[in-house]
């Protein structure tokens, strides 16, 4: 049986007290350290890594849009895409009467069913539709664009390349000391058609 001595009046000296404080505030002030760190690198990682997921995102609502088109025009100038979907018709004319053994002519009209027009313009890419037919601005001009229309932010730079019926999108994404740059080329899907 154990039998607790309740005389014994002995306490904690003060250099003991001190040097135990000392080493609790040391652990405790590694501990703060090591989650002070760990939470840095989480938000450090967590945003480089929704920068990228949303470049990602981009680029394929991007590539799917220059796929569905078969015109594809980029005006340098004003920074701006311009993706057409454009419906060929073919009719016949009739033959010219008097003219012996003569064939019908075929006249092809073009029109555009469906324009999607994206513009980089301080630091936002825009996303205009028009179902009818409007031609992309000439140089010098503008499309206006509201905040309906932002297809993203945090854009830096905005570049398009076309290659026949290849096209390079490249742009650089910036939030806060994070970048991300994403450059994909996309292969017109139905081919190019020469539009107007």
């Amino acid at each position: 049986m154990i039998v607790l001595n309740w005389k014994d009046k002995r306490g904690f000296t003060l250099v003991e007290l001190i040097i135990s404080m000392a080493i609790l505030a040391i652990v405790g002030g590694a501990i703060t350290l090591m989650m002070q760190s760990g939470s840095r690198s989480y938000s450090n990682t967590k945003a480089e890594l929704d920068l990228q997921m949303e470049s990602q995102t981009l680029m394929a609502q991007m590539s799917t849009m220059i796929m569905e088109s078969n015109c594809v025009k980029y005006d340098k100038d004003n920074n701006t895409l311009a993706l057409y979907q454009v419906e060929l018709k073919s009719t016949a004319l009739p033959a010219v009467s008097g003219t012996p053994g003569a064939t019908p002519v075929c006249q092809q009209t073009k029109t555009v069913k469906d324009l999607k027009v994206i513009q980089f313009k301080d630091g936002k890419l825009y996303l205009n539709e028009h179902n009818a037919d409007v031609a992309l601005p000439a140089s010098g001009g503008s499309v206006s664009c509201t905040e309906d229309d932002l297809l993203s932010d945090y854009i830096s730079d905005f570049k398009v390349g076309i290659d026949g019926n290849k096209v390079t999108v490249s742009f650089d994404m910036k939030s806060g000391k994070k970048t991300y740059k994403i450059d994909e080329t996309t292969k017109v899907r139905n081919g190019m058609v020469v539009y107007p």
